[in-house]
């Protein structure tokens, strides 16, 4: 009897610690990673994204729920993967479709339409694809400019990727031919070499913008082969370049020794912000 109550006991030991790994493993799988905003705390970022505070200390091997973590990465526990699989419609893609425009005109976090479909950074939508979106989204379309024509207004310079006709480049900035060969004393060329710098407004002077730990040179933004970059700095004073694409809404950057990385999904709100402000508003810095 006695042997039959440890066998019994080891069993629902093992069981017990399946289940806590599959548990566990799970919300591994669902975690998500933050860069900490100017005034955030691990008290704030608990209450703000529901985890409990001793949780997200264990994660981030933090001791001190009150120190200021502006620049840091932090780890959220996200919710499980699992708890989608009975709160998911499906959608098919048409054409014009990237996951921002999704999210956007659904009026649902871009995160958890990654997170359903179990896409990467560099994913990419195929005219006719299914995919899964939150049950019970509403399709509500967001009519807005075109994003060149607002995010043309921003830009200073233009950086050759090939050789390119003037005339396409002028066309392209919404500005007259004559002040592009004005502006960079050009005598009547028709084509512009490749990697060549032109500048596009008048000089200003440097107008550094804040975005969480980032500093972004507003008056540097240069249109490069359908994307814009613009000299950034973090928190530590350390330069490098940023990039975006307001067609996909996605990010690069030089960090990783001055070499560009894969582009990747907006994950905190001041890279939304970031992207939104650039290629959405209509407004002067």
């Amino acid at each position: 009897m006695i042997k039959n109550i440890k066998m019994l006991n080891g069993l629902f030991y093992v069981n017990s610690i399946t289940l806590l790994l599959s548990i566990f493993t799970l919300k591994v799988n669902a975690e998500t990673k933050i860069i900490a905003k100017s005034g955030d705390t691990l008290f704030k970022i608990s209450k703000q994204y529901g985890v409990t505070l001793k949780e997200l200390m264990y994660k981030n091997n933090f001791n001190n729920a009150t120190k200021i973590l502006e620049g840091e990465i932090i780890i959220i526990p996200s919710k499980d993967i699992g708890e989608y699989n009975n709160e998911k419609a499906t959608y098919k893609v048409i054409e014009g479709d990237t996951l921002y425009k999704i999210a956007r005109d659904h009026n649902v976090s871009l995160n958890d339409i990654i997170s359903m479909n179990n896409f990467g950074n560099d994913s990419s939508l195929k005219l006719n694809q299914i995919i899964f979106i939150p049950k019970g989204a509403t399709y509500k379309k967001v009519i807005i400019r075109k994003n060149i024509k607002v995010a043309s207004k921003k830009v200073f310079y233009h950086q050759t990727s090939k050789s390119e006709d003037l005339s396409t480049i002028a066309y392209i900035h919404k500005i007259p031919i004559e002040e592009v060969k004005t502006l960079n004393k050009l005598n009547n060329p028709i084509k512009i070499k490749p990697n060549f710098k032109l500048k596009l407004r008048k000089h200003k002077p440097a107008k550094w913008i804040r975005y969480g730990s980032l500093m972004i040179n507003w008056s540097d933004w240069t249109y490069f082969d359908g994307n814009y970059m613009a000299q950034s700095k973090t928190k530590k004073n350390k330069a490098f370049y940023l990039a975006l694409s307001c067609k996909k809404r996605v990010l690069n950057n030089t960090l990783n020794n001055s070499l560009w990385t894969s582009w990747y999904f907006p994950e905190t709100d001041f890279e939304f912000k970031l992207i939104n402000d650039f290629c959405d508003q209509d407004f002067n810095f």
